[in-house]
């Protein structure tokens, strides 16, 4: 057996993925000890790590089995009840999950998604003309973030004039700064909570054609959803929405621009748009890990697995399983099949908001790849700051520079 990658960090510690996630590690896991224990401080019997595709897809798909309640992180002990904030979608199972989906998809209709369109072309040519008498930006702040901040806010319907602030609880909720304090944390969830509630009574008095909208008059077995159930709603959306994509926006360009002639041959044929999305997607993976906890005495990949242990289904490991991905850690924008686990693994929890996420970065991707030349990362991306969590990974800000940035051009109609 081959000596595990030296680290004094445990998985869960957000202080490990500071360089970006350390795949040699997870490389081992797959390889020596593909559903391995680790300890906690939290939780009295630990957690287990799933590393491998194969067993990342039989956990996900057996919802009779893996329950996400009380959470789907590891914030949560396992055992705990949820908080009075939680009964939100991904914290649901059977039932319950079932029919607040089905909520929830009102906004995601295929004719709702494709009707977005012109409004994501729209702003991101915004975002792109704001940077014409410019030869540099922040990648992350002033390209990635915004589109998925505002498109998200357009589909939950938040008005133009609050955006500001939404954004900058969004922020400050997630704690991404390592230096961020708990205290204020909360109390950005509770200013956002409560901004959410306004919104949703106001929606009470005078619907209109968003998603807020739809939630706050929707009926789950015969009950309109309570005032805290939405508020957790909007906050799920507006997070989730947002932190996601700027992630693949900013990796996946700087993937572009580390594999130069992927990049050009992008850029000469647009039609390879859709398959390019899911590589860097997959290459990127910016949601690391969501946990399951077990209902029943199980086990997963011949390891015995007991009843309420929680396992944590290592997406970003499972995105470069050597045993289903040829070169995993290289980006072929070609690639087919492409089974990748970042939207999830299947089964009831897959990403709802999958379809507009591809959309922004098919959009984003093909204006990046039409409108830049001379684009390149000023300094090492190896030594770029990332984000400070366990759960989300990515870059907290990524310098470029361009030569030229061309006039926003007539949409392809590529798909």
């Amino acid at each position: 057996m081959n000596e595990l990658p030296l680290s004094d960090l445990p998985l869960h510690d957000p202080r490990l993925y500071a360089a970006g996630f350390p795949h040699e590690r997870f490389r081992w896991l797959r390889d020596n000890d593909p559903v391995s224990h680790h300890e906690h401080e939290a939780y009295a019997g630990g957690y287990w790590v799933v590393a491998r595709h194969a067993d990342v897809q039989a956990v996900s798909r057996d919802a009779e089995t893996w329950r996400n309640a009380p959470s789907p992180t590891v914030d949560v002990p396992p055992g705990s009840p949820p908080e009075a904030t939680m009964d939100i979608l991904i914290n649901l199972d059977g039932h319950g999950h079932t029919q607040m989906r089905k909520v929830v998809n009102r906004g995601f209709t295929p004719r709702r998604i494709a009707m977005l369109e012109s409004l994501v072309r729209a702003r991101v040519d915004a975002i792109l003309d704001a940077l014409l008498d410019r030869d540099g930006a922040d990648l992350v702040h002033d390209i990635a973030e915004i589109l998925p901040l505002h498109v998200i806010a357009d589909l939950v319907g938040v008005p133009e004039a609050d955006r500001a602030q939404v954004f900058a609880w969004t922020e400050r909720t997630f704690a991404f700064d390592p230096e961020a304090d708990a205290t204020d944390r909360l109390t950005a969830a509770a200013e956002m909570f409560a901004y959410a509630d306004g919104l949703s009574r106001e929606r009470q008095a005078a619907p209109r054609d968003d998603l807020l909208s739809i939630v706050t008059h929707a009926e789950v077995d015969g009950h309109r959803l309570d005032q805290r159930q939405v508020a957790a709603f909007f906050m799920l959306l507006q997070n989730a929405g947002s932190e996601t994509t700027r992630g693949v926006i900013a990796g996946g360009t700087v993937a572009l621009l580390d594999n130069p002639e992927q990049f050009e041959r992008l850029r000469a044929d647009l039609s390879l748009l859709p398959t390019a999305v899911e590589e860097l997607v997959r290459h990127t993976t910016p949601v690391l890990y969501f946990s399951r906890q077990a209902a029943r005495d199980t086990e997963v990949g011949g390891v015995a697995i007991r009843e309420g242990e929680r396992v944590l289904l290592s997406y970003a490991s499972a995105n470069r399983d050597e045993r289903v991905f040829d070169d995993p850690d290289g980006v072929d924008l070609t690639r087919r099949p492409n089974e990748h686990v970042a939207f999830g693994a299947g089964g009831p929890h897959f990403c709802l908001g999958a379809s507009l996420a591809r959309l922004e970065l098919r959009v984003m991707f093909e204006a990046i790849a039409r409108r830049f030349e001379g684009l390149a990362v000023d300094g090492d991306p190896a030594g770029l700051p990332r984000l400070h969590s366990n759960l989300v990974g990515g870059f907290a800000s990524v310098p470029i520079t361009w030569t030229s940035l061309k006039p926003k051009v007539a949409a392809s109609g590529s798909r």
